[in-house]
């Protein structure tokens, strides 16, 4: 069975094909961390990340160099391993770590690897089954039971081989369902778990032990999930036994978060009583054919009331409970979650279905030619026409196309002024739809992003280089009206509350945040507006302090966000907005 769960927490068995789920015997706010899940059986980085990132803790950092005379190596903060010099650590506590959790099972492994096929990593599943291979083949030594518990997963070797097993705490494997998935998926799991049986050294452990391999690499595809790091995107693998309990909704009430080597379960709604815990095992905000095929590797359908009623974004949003958290937000106007200006009849769900279809059948251009990648903004835009004549902004792809636009602009010279209101209009017209909560980390970021553009912007007005740079008026003139400091200050005010909610205390965006502010609160001659906006921070309703964030925040912002459109469409029809 998986590790003992909190007393409110419930792991209830059904005949169905949710055969195990978790339920609460208690009511959560929003935003509660309901419980961590700090010894996981697997966490590994993504195959080369294995070079960038300490191979315990799972931080990030520049690859360690090669070491000379067998010594440790080093670039940045990471040492290699002077054995395998394929698995680095930030330092010698990390290292003995890892030692424990399963770095000893394999680190043999990875220095035969090194040696005889000169690789330096090897792809994550594959050193997933090879070191779960190697733990199950342990014979336990003189220690007995109590030996076994100190070695591999950070669980025990006992709770690996009870996971990997074929009892009543075994990990679902769904192996019929990936047999049926047809040939070529069969194939590869093939291929993947021989190589992990080649690279462990156990080719030669008799019959059965490739057939053995692939069933464990079935159960780590089923249960094992993505730990998707909200800065550097899709860092590995994590897999916890009670974590794995949890079940996929495209409305989920819960919601998981990494911090090192620890996941965290945390409310995304207010939870009743009796409540199934439940979390998307996707980006829940595709159109429904989408989410039913990234839910394939899982092999159900989802039958969520999303799916059954096929809703969009807009539709979840109406009938949330986490609407009046906005009331602390860049969108406070909580009538307009609760009734979205959009225009349905402009749209239809089959034509969503259809445009996001062929949005994702263009090519992406193979190189950094800036004109390939001007065409294939301009393809997408033109394809999500009818849903920005619905208004329909929070609707996938557009945001996406937006997004993807956004970051572009962001780190280049000529159109960084350009991505402010982009930025703006993301975080007021798009997050709040898509993310109800604002202590979503992606909301959080946004925010993040649209500081540090006014930061660059404030500059450049201060200068006066602004208008030499930018041709559109409105964008200049709203822009050199803005107290640009308050704005900064309102923003990082946001991102601390509700980043010390959501997100683990030690997330580099919180910290910045929380640096950025101090600076701020530090400047002399800012006394008023900064009283103003703790007054504001304290109680949204205060009548001195919402007036000040009204007129001296979101005003602005709302206006940098209602340029965006006119600047998109200026700029995909071809029409410079850079000064020569």
């Amino acid at each position: 069975m998986p590790p003992s769960l909190p007393p409110y927490l419930l792991l209830q068995t059904s005949p169905t094909r949710r055969r195990r789920s978790l339920h609460t015997t208690a009511s959560f706010p929003a935003g509660t961390t309901l419980v961590t899940f700090p010894a996981p059986l697997l966490a590994l980085p993504s195959g080369p990340a294995a070079l960038t990132t300490c191979n315990y803790c799972l931080q990030t950092s520049p690859a360690p160099s090669e070491g000379t005379g067998g010594g440790s190596s080093s670039r940045g903060k990471l040492k290699a391993c002077t054995a395998c010099r394929s698995a680095v650590y930030c330092g010698p506590a990390c290292q003995r770590a890892h030692w424990r959790a399963g770095h000893r099972g394999e680190c043999a492994m990875l220095a035969r690897v090194r040696r005889e096929a000169g690789k330096e990593w090897l792809p994550t599943s594959v050193r997933a089954v090879a070191q779960v291979m190697v733990g199950l083949a342990k014979k336990g030594g003189g220690g007995g039971k109590e030996k076994e518990k100190e070695d591999a997963g950070g669980q025990g070797l006992l709770l690996l081989k009870e996971a990997f097993g074929e009892g009543e705490g075994a990990l679902e494997g769904n192996v019929d369902g990936f047999r049926a998935a047809g040939e070529e998926v069969w194939r590869d799991l093939e291929l993947q778990a021989t190589a992990a049986v080649v690279y462990a050294g156990l080719l030669g452990e008799g019959g059965g032990v490739v057939e053995r391999a692939r069933e464990v690499l079935c159960k780590i595809q089923t249960n094992a999930f993505n730990r998707l790091d909200p800065d550097a995107g899709m860092t590995g693998i994590f897999l916890d036994p009670g974590l794995a309990m949890i079940n996929h909704s495209c409305v989920p009430n819960a919601f998981i978060g990494f911090d090192k080597r620890t996941a965290v379960l945390r409310a995304a709604r207010p939870i009743e009583e009796g409540e199934e815990i439940t979390i998307s095992y996707i980006d829940n905000n595709l159109p429904r054919a989408a989410r039913h095929e990234a839910l394939r590797l899982y092999h159900f359908t989802c039958d969520c009331l999303r799916c059954k009623d096929d809703l969009d974004v807009y539709e979840v949003c109406q009938a949330s409970t986490a609407i009046p958290l906005n009331s602390f937000s860049l969108q406070p106007d909580l009538s307009k979650l609760r009734n979205p200006p959009i225009d349905r009849a402009k749209v239809t769900k089959a034509e969503v279905e259809a445009i996001y279809k062929k949005w994702q059948a263009l090519a992406k251009p193979e190189d950094d030619d800036e004109a390939e990648h001007l065409r294939l903004a301009q393809a997408r835009w033109e394809l999500c026409r009818p849903l920005v004549e619905a208004k329909m902004w929070a609707v996938e792809p557009l945001p996406t196309t937006i997004l993807e636009l956004t970051t572009s602009w962001q780190t280049s010279y000529k159109m960084v002024v350009y991505a402010l209101p982009l930025v703006c209009f993301l975080a007021t017209e798009c997050d709040p739809f898509k993310m109800v909560a604002p202590f979503m980390a992606w909301r959080i970021k946004d925010m993040v992003a649209a500081i540090k553009l006014l930061a660059v912007t404030g500059e450049f007005t201060a200068s006066g280089a602004l208008a030499t740079r930018c041709t559109h008026e409105g964008l200049v003139g709203t822009l050199a009206m803005a107290d640009q400091v308050s704005m900064c200050e309102a923003l990082l005010r946001l991102a601390v509350h509700h980043g010390s909610v959501g997100a683990a205390q030690d997330w580099e965006v919180l910290k910045e945040a929380r640096s950025m502010l101090a600076d701020l609160e530090s400047l002399e001659g800012r006394e008023q507006e900064s009283s103003l906006l703790r007054a504001w921070a304290r109680d949204p309703e205060d009548p001195e302090g919402a007036a000040f964030f009204e007129s001296q925040v979101l005003r602005p912002i709302r206006t940098l966000s209602s340029f965006a459109v006119e600047i998109l469409e200026a700029m995909l029809a071809g029409k410079s907005l850079v000064r020569r």
